[in-house]
């Protein structure tokens, strides 16, 4: 072998790991675009446990697709008189809220929707609550429904929604009890927004909040059968350079050391989105501030649909805790079950 052919060799694979480096982050790259991006069309990606083995390599590959959440339902079909209203949330985008009157005195909940979710997932919920005598504001987040933008930050932005939230609500009952109710990414939202002291809310609910962004991310990767590492790195990294934003800093565990109010965390035996290790971690961090309810046999937020009677005795006990006025919710037959057009 001639001394020019370890050289060769060396460039080749040299060539080959620059290749390899590029074709990575390329793939990365678009799975931190899908990921991020709702698109206008399309059919939504079947979730990890419901895919074929040709369904992850596309998906692994060229991404997920996440249609735009729309909302197919609205308050009235519940039952529910309501009134629209939209106000500038992060960077300036429109946001719209369903508000719906309760009684005077009670509190005024604003409930905040999970990734790529709409505000009408809560209609059933909203009953029950304002059956519970509660004042109701649904919220949908810049990118969904009928807020502005096509673009979701995972809860990093959104935080901002939520306080332009609390802003509008604050205006018709300055002075009722505010509860904030957010479902996973939602929940998110609320955590940084109090951890960035942009809101003061009286109480919390919470379903299932992720712990850390990036272990979130990697749970996905996991359900699919492939390492969290450096896969799930790799998509925070460029999601928070396409949204301008620090994804590794994005972590509610964190934020809930912030909480000073009373919280319910609520979160499912069996999910595997977020696992009962960071649930517990974030009831950690909340100490004496935090209720942990877990829902045996339970998977990843909906517990109003999937576990009602239960759902409606936590969440009835817990508002009374904070609020002790009469409340006269309905009788529990089938009150909670899903309406969706």
């Amino acid at each position: 072998m001639t001394k020019s052919a370890p050289r060769r060799f060396r460039r080749i694979l040299l060539v080959l790991a620059l290749l390899g480096f590029t074709g990575f982050n390329a793939v990365s790259f678009m799975q931190a675009r899908s990921f991020t991006h709702y698109e206008r069309s399309g059919q939504r990606t079947k979730i990890p446990e419901r895919m074929s083995a040709w369904d992850k390599a596309r998906v692994l590959v060229c991404g997920a697709t996440m249609p735009r959440p729309t909302n197919h339902a609205k308050p009235s079909d519940e039952g529910l008189p309501f009134t629209t209203h939209k106000f500038p949330g992060a960077h300036g985008l429109s946001i719209e809220a369903w508000r719906v009157e309760g009684r005077a005195g009670r509190p005024v909940v604003l409930m905040f929707p999970g990734y790529a979710a709409p505000k009408d997932m809560f209609l059933p919920a909203a009953r029950e609550l304002h059956a519970m005598g509660c004042e109701l504001w649904l919220v949908d987040f810049h990118g969904a429904g009928g807020s502005a933008g096509d673009t979701t930050s995972i809860g990093w932005d959104e935080a901002d929604d939520v306080a332009a939230a609390v802003r509008a609500a604050r205006q018709f009952a300055p002075d009722a009890p505010v509860v904030l109710y957010g479902c996973s990414m939602g929940a998110a939202a609320i955590l940084r927004a109090v951890h960035l002291g942009a809101v003061k809310p009286d109480a919390l609910i919470l379903e299932c909040p992720f712990d850390r962004l990036v272990t979130t991310v990697g749970n996905r990767f996991q359900s699919m059968g492939v390492p969290a590492f450096p896969l799930a790195h790799a998509l925070v990294f460029w999601g928070g350079v396409q949204g301008g934003f620090d994804g590794f800093a994005h972590n509610p565990v964190e934020y809930a050391r912030a909480v000073r109010c009373p919280t319910l965390l609520m979160g499912g035996e069996h999910d595997r989105r977020v696992g009962m290790p960071a649930a517990r971690a974030i009831a950690s961090a909340l100490g004496g501030h935090g209720t942990f309810k877990v829902f045996a046999g339970q998977g990843h937020v909906g517990y109003f649909h999937r576990a009602p009677a239960e759902w409606r005795r936590t969440v009835r006990n817990f508002l009374f805790e904070i609020s002790p006025q009469p409340a006269t919710p309905r009788a529990d037959a089938a009150s909670v079950a899903p309406t969706r057009g």
